[in-house]
């Protein structure tokens, strides 16, 4: 897999974007699946919102490796931000701790993903 690209991509965060822009697709033709409505985005959110730019800076800094501390750093903030001070004041947005479970569950998967050394 060191091909032209080599390690620097992380196959999690591609398929996290496939699915979910698969699942936005889906949703655009009015066709709802219960867990997958409830879950799969926010289980696609860190890989795709720390992936992708890690595998873009990884161009540049071969080395770069996020830490399991700053992955989850995000984790709960992100957790934070829209499973409890969001849906506090916007009412587009609803307290769900099974959410901020799938982000961590996303984060995890993502993470053992990641290159340890290149």
């Amino acid at each position: 897999m060191d091909g032209l690209l080599g390690r620097r991509l992380n196959w999690v965060s591609l398929a996290a974007l496939a699915a979910f822009s698969l699942h936005q697709l889906v949703l655009a033709f009015g066709l709802y699946f219960l867990l997958l409505d409830s879950f799969l985005d926010t289980l696609c959110t860190v890989p795709v919102v720390l992936g992708l730019p890690s595998m873009l800076a990884r161009r540049i800094w071969p080395r770069l490796v996020l830490s399991w501390g700053l992955v989850a750093l995000f984790t709960l903030a992100l957790s934070l931000a829209f499973e409890w001070i969001i849906p506090s004041f916007d009412t587009r947005f609803t307290r769900d701790p099974w959410d901020a479970l799938a982000y961590a569950l996303g984060a995890a998967i993502w993470r053992f993903a990641e290159p340890h050394s290149l």
